[in-house]
């Protein structure tokens, strides 16, 4: 571990020494439309500005709907819809210059006011990033790809957003598309990826610290293909400046920050609820290094245990993706479990940038319900791509959904859990995007047989798995732990022992047969080592109960007979 550290700290100094302010590429953003004149007056003038200063300037042009005829806000009007409400405007022509309105001698806005001084002066302002992006269309020519680096070179902070925009940076037309008279149109939004709401940073960036943004769009609506392109900016929320922008390549492909470099994507096949004491994680991972990944060693480890190793061998081209399986990993279940899985090694070297290829995901142990518990699912317009199974602990389905036909509709069922073992739940949609957003807002929700909410989601692509306990399964699992209470049976009072591995405050509550919190004992805090206190059951009906012990991340049941 400390020399893990000091590999950090040397990779901070070293960043920090080989980095500095980056030259800043001047964002403009006008709202204008086919049909304002006054836009066609100030763009006259505004359009051969930005167009002598290709080195200097970029820009995104926002067609609203107002006053008249535009059909370039007609192929868009949510995004310039989403923008227009961002920055409050209410008028065209309008501009923006890093995210603030230009001031001179016309009116706050207006594109009139921006000069060569005024594009100078900005230029002349040192970013905090240096931003690069290229673009690729796919085989068919249909869509268009994007990939945007951006890569930290003085200390950054702020609410930031990342935004990726297809463009299309000439127009012209035979004639007027409206009624101002103009012809020709430049870097048009067709489209901001994945929404006007752009791809939200982390909020602060360190000299070195990097980001990819992967975007991708069906064409339409194109006028020329030959004049398709995109704008990439990072403009902080708080305030609304923009601390860099890009205009996109088709030619010059990333040059990425490190050579051998892997970042961890996702994790699916683990459940948040665990009583198995075992999972199989599925792990994606981005080859985000200039050298194709030919082999990786993943670690994996839950509670800090022994770390299993998996080495993975192939070839991996860079920003291309992979899933990896992972073989079964065992552990012994606590209250809350703490699964890491990280990049060891790429290409048999140590991963040159540690910050984003490790994970690490909470398992809890699930709260156990009786022998039922009760699932709704709420459908998304597609129900027939919606299904799920019970499996027991040998992977034997023993009950499963029914065909869901109505769209938007809430179904109830109930899962059985008979006998003492652990469940797994898997909620499937064949489609692989889940069913809470592309389709509807679909949802699924588990409840234990006393209403306390097991899992809940929707979010998923193919499927989603949960593992499921009764009564039945968590006495036997705990019973033969340091809990125990004397004499059982018992009425009135009785002696509670136990065992704690560290001082914590120890809470016991008491349950039902039916797993319903009839009472509860806060007994405040212990040392270390064997304790003792008692419990009060006066007026409790006679009946077995359960007591469960909670201190700290340590949890016991035990089951009782009260006789009243």
């Amino acid at each position: 571990m400390k020399k893990f550290l000091l590999l950090i700290t040397l990779f901070l100094i070293t960043t920090a020494l080989g980095y500095s302010q980056s030259q800043r590429l001047v964002m403009f953003e006008e709202f204008t439309q086919a049909s304002c004149g006054p836009c066609a007056q100030q763009n006259a003038v505004f359009d051969p500005l930005l167009l002598n200063n290709l080195d200097k300037a970029t820009s995104v042009r926002y067609h609203t709907s107002w006053p008249g005829v535009d059909p370039m806000w007609q192929q868009n009007p949510v995004d310039v819809a989403a923008r227009v409400t961002y920055y409050n405007v209410n008028a065209v022509p309008f501009c923006f210059m890093d995210g603030v309105a230009p001031t001179g001698p016309n009116y706050t806005g207006a594109p009139a006011n921006v000069t060569q001084s005024t594009i100078d002066a900005e230029y002349a302002v040192p970013s905090s990033f240096n931003l690069s992006m290229y673009q690729y269309l796919s085989a068919g020519q249909d869509s268009i790809y994007v990939n945007m680096l951006g890569q930290c070179t003085q200390a950054a902070s702020g609410t930031l957003v990342a935004q990726l925009v297809i463009i299309e940076k000439h127009i012209h037309f035979s004639t007027p598309p409206g009624t101002n008279g103009e012809t020709d149109f430049y870097n048009v939004m067709k489209k901001m990826l994945p929404t006007a709401a752009g791809t939200t940073l982390p909020s602060s960036f360190q000299p070195g610290d990097y980001f990819i943004i992967q975007g991708a769009w069906k064409l339409a609506n194109i006028y020329s293909m030959s004049q398709l392109s995109a704008v990439g900016f990072i403009q902080n929320n708080a305030g609304k400046s923009i601390l860099q922008s890009a205009n996109s390549s088709d030619s010059i492909p990333l040059t990425m920050p490190f050579n051998n470099d892997v970042q961890l994507m996702g994790t699916s096949n683990v459940s948040t609820t665990n009583c198995s004491g075992t999972v199989a994680p599925m792990v994606t991972i981005r080859n985000n290094g200039n050298h194709n990944v030919t082999s990786m060693t993943i670690k994996y480890l839950v509670n800090g245990g022994a770390p299993a190793t998996y080495t993975w061998n192939g070839n991996l081209g860079t920003l291309k993706q992979t899933t990896i399986s992972l073989p079964t990993y065992n552990f012994t279940p606590e209250a809350t479990d703490a699964l890491i899985i990280y990049a060891d090694q790429v290409n048999n070297v140590p991963d040159e940038y540690p910050f984003n290829d490790t994970t690490k995901i909470n398992i809890v142990t699930p709260p156990p319900t009786t022998t039922y518990a009760l699932l709704g699912v709420r459908t998304d317009s597609l129900p027939q791509q919606i299904s799920w199974a019970l499996r027991n602990s040998y992977g034997i389905v023993i009950d499963t959904s029914t065909p869901y036909t109505l769209p938007l509709h809430f179904y109830t069922d109930t899962l059985h859990l008979n006998g003492q073992d652990c469940f797994t739940f898997t909620i499937h949609d064949s489609g692989g995007d889940g069913i809470c957003c592309n389709h509807g807002s679909g949802v699924y929700q588990i409840k234990s047989a006393t209403g306390t909410i097991i899992k809940q989601g929707g979010s998923f692509g193919y499927y989603e798995s949960t593992e499921l306990t009764n009564w039945l399964a968590s006495i036997e699992q705990f019973e033969k732990s340091s809990l125990k209470v004397y004499p059982n049976p018992f009425s009135g009072e009785a002696k509670v022992t136990f065992y704690l591995m560290n001082p914590e405050d120890v809470i016991l509550t008491l349950y039902n047969a039916t797993g319903q919190l009839v009472r509860s004992y806060d007994k405040g805090n212990f040392p270390a080592g064997n304790q003792e206190c008692t419990i009060d059951a006066n007026s409790l009906p006679t009946g077995i109960y359960m007591l469960k012990l909670q201190a700290g991340s340590q949890t016991n049941i035990f089951k009782i007979s009260v006789n009243n």
